[in-house]
């Protein structure tokens, strides 16, 4: 009986740990598909230029790519470090993740706010329409997810010694600043405006987010604080924004920025 009581203890952190490794395998599978995503919508116009017949881009967009993409890297290399159980480098590259965050933050603003000016600039060179309204839809959805970023990012550092709200943040502060590239993926897969584009919209802006939701419920069969916290500030801050890009003072910003 003594030598079944002092196994005990390893058998359960074992399984334990199995537990979270299953765990952490979600988070590591939706880093690698936020990846993904990045790549194939921009591969185009930024990984793979060579191979397609795409206008020249500014410097300062490439700066951008690199930094976007450093972003989600880091965010896959961190969950894998976690799943690996190498949590002493995935604190040690803490740092790595928080510069990233920052720069990324600063470049993505003064990409969105050059935006307007930077499509009517275009439209008047090539002699197409200039949409204002889509125009607005991307500005302040964009300035929302930055803000959704930035807030979960802090805050995720802040509770750092929390992991089961760390990871939580982290990764729906990735999925806050999709739409770019997702936005580049639609004339891929579509010619405009329909069901698919409809569905591949909704799964990202609100399927993703709500993923986190069932794998808290299949995980623990509860929803996490952080996540039910996270995911209703993410769909408050994407309705609201597209609610401001529709009224008078959402068409005035766009209008000052051209």
């Amino acid at each position: 009986m003594s030598n079944q009581a002092a196994r005990a203890p390893a058998a359960v952190l074992a399984t334990a740990g199995q537990r979270t490794r299953g765990r952490s395998k979600y988070f590591l599978g939706v880093a690698l598909l936020l990846l993904a995503v990045v790549f194939v919508g921009f591969g185009p116009t930024f990984f793979a230029r060579p191979f397609f017949d795409v206008p020249p881009i500014t410097w300062f967009l490439f700066v951008h790519g690199f930094v976007l993409t450093s972003w989600f890297l880091v965010l896959v290399g961190q969950t894998a470090l976690v799943v690996a159980q190498r949590t002493d480098l995935h604190r040690r590259l803490g740092i790595l993740g928080g510069v990233v965050a920052v720069a990324l933050v600063g470049v993505s603003l003064v990409a969105v706010l050059g935006f307007p000016a930077h499509v009517k600039a275009n439209a008047l060179s090539s002699d197409t329409a200039f949409d204002v309204n889509v125009v607005q839809a991307i500005v302040w959805t964009d300035l929302a997810a930055l803000v959704i970023f930035s807030t979960f990012v802090a805050s995720a550092l802040y509770w750092r010694s929390r992991s089961d709200t760390h990871k939580r943040l982290m990764l729906l502060a990735s999925m806050a600043i999709l739409g770019p590239a997702v936005a580049r993926i639609l004339p891929l897969l579509t010619t405009g405006p329909g069901p698919l584009a409809l569905i591949i919209q909704v799964s990202t802006f609100i399927g993703l987010p709500l993923s986190v939701v069932a794998h808290d419920l299949l995980a623990t069969r509860r929803v996490h604080r952080a996540t039910l916290i996270g995911v209703t500030a993410s769909f408050v801050a994407l309705f609201g924004a597209l609610a401001i890009a529709n009224s008078d003072v959402g068409a005035a910003l766009v209008t000052a920025l051209e």
